[in-house]
């Protein structure tokens, strides 16, 4: 029996990387999994790797969490092949080769076109998962928003990409106070180090930065996920939770996500 056997879980970007880690660990865990990206044959390759782990079902349903409402259809679509949605994990996000550009190394040199495209996919996109999953769920339900590190730490050079993950903390704390009374629990869900290559541009992270800070591999935030969809995190809300330090102290690893 597996901790998730008959929960439904949405996982947005789940065609690559994070998203596919994220994907076969809840199937793994006996979830139906319903995955969402904008290419439909990497997402079929993950389903297949879901099922092969073990998913009780994996489904797959393109969207643009950039649509709002392609998000819609996504949430209708689960509801109505599955009669419920127990969890859903907003990680689709965008970014920026900030450190290959010298442009992007400070606010004032900020293309606003690159950095409204930003905010329409990590924020709006964001809020679009609130608004369509948030009503779907009944009590127990567990929304998960995939933000960093780079939004709390407004180092100089993270650029539009970290406000617009300080943005991904204030809208869960707000979606976790307005959900408590119907008992569906909100929390932000970071990495702790996983590199995504898009952030560094096509030739990853400098060999600099990688003697500074060794890249995790994108698995690190399974445990960490699987508990927030599970049983085992209800009352857990409005809480941000690095994968990294959720693997080194459990579920006290948790601290206000704004």
């Amino acid at each position: 029996m597996g901790v998730l056997d008959g929960k439904v879980v949405i996982v947005t970007g789940a065609s690559r990387g994070l998203g596919e880690a994220l994907a076969i660990g809840y199937g793994t865990a006996g979830a139906h999994v319903v995955l969402s990206a904008r290419t439909t044959s990497d997402l079929e390759r993950v389903a297949e790797a879901c099922r092969d782990a073990g998913a009780a079902s994996a489904t797959v349903v393109p969207a643009d969490v950039a649509d709002e409402a392609a998000v819609q259809a996504l949430v209708d679509a689960t509801v109505a092949q599955h009669g419920r949605l127990d969890c859903f994990v907003a990680n689709a996000g965008t970014s920026f080769a900030m450190l290959t550009d010298k442009r992007y190394r400070e606010l004032t040199t900020w293309d606003a076109a690159i950095a409204e495209q930003i905010l329409r996919v990590n924020v709006v996109g964001m809020l679009s998962c609130i608004k369509a999953a948030i009503p779907a769920m009944e009590s127990g339900g567990s929304f998960i928003a995939i933000g960093s590190e780079t939004g709390r730490a407004l180092r100089p050079g993270s650029g539009i990409y970290a406000v617009s993950k300080t943005a991904v903390d204030a809208l869960a704390t707000m979606a976790a106070r307005e959900s408590a009374e119907a008992g569906i629990r909100v929390n932000v869900l970071s990495p702790g180090g996983m590199v995504d290559t898009q952030l560094f541009g096509p030739d990853g992270m400098p060999d600099f930065l990688k003697q500074m800070h060794p890249p995790l591999p994108a698995d690190v935030i399974v445990p960490a996920a699987v508990w927030l969809a599970s049983d085992e995190s209800a009352g857990v809300t409005g809480q941000f939770f690095s994968g990294k330090s959720f693997n080194e102290s459990g579920a006290s690893a948790g601290e206000p996500a704004r």
